[in-house]
């Protein structure tokens, strides 16, 4: 058990359930949050800071800002992983629930249909189809365009 009381997570944990996944989801965002806030904060400040940099003799025009842009590259970089690991974390919960919860009882509900239809036509009977519902016509066309071939009818 980790200082603050909260499971050690195991594979075993996760796969216990949707309200454990969640779970771990949630302490992992409330986790990332404040690093990818004070992130992106120190990188607001370390552009501003090489914006006021003056020019480095020699420099070309704009290579004090390329200069920048290359330095201050790796830490944006790291803010984009954070932020997708966020979305990455979300999108596994999702899959896992599709494929190893809905999946089983959408096959079992698939085998069950089959099943019926099988015993259904073993019987001799023939599956019920019902009739589609007529269709109610509107009263008053929309269209003013062709309400001149409604008059005669």
């Amino acid at each position: 058990m980790s200082s603050n009381n909260q499971p050690r997570w195991t594979p075993d944990l996760l796969a216990e359930g949707p309200e454990k996944r969640r779970v771990f989801i949630e302490q992992r965002r409330a986790f990332l949050a404040p690093l990818l806030a004070e992130s992106k904060a120190l990188l607001a400040e370390i552009e501003a800071d090489l914006g006021e940099v003056d020019k480095l003799p020699g420099d070309l025009p704009f290579q004090a800002k390329l200069r920048a842009h290359h330095t201050v590259r790796p830490l944006a970089k790291v803010i984009e992983d954070l932020e997708d690991v966020i979305v990455q974390l979300t999108t596994y919960s999702a899959r896992y629930r599709r494929s190893y919860e809905e999946l089983p009882e959408k096959r079992a509900a698939k085998e069950a249909e089959k099943q019926r239809l099988k015993e259904l036509k073993a019987g001799g009977g023939q599956p019920q189809i019902d009739a589609p519902a007529p269709k109610a016509e509107s009263a008053e066309d929309t269209n003013p365009f062709f309400a001149h071939l409604n008059k005669g009818a």
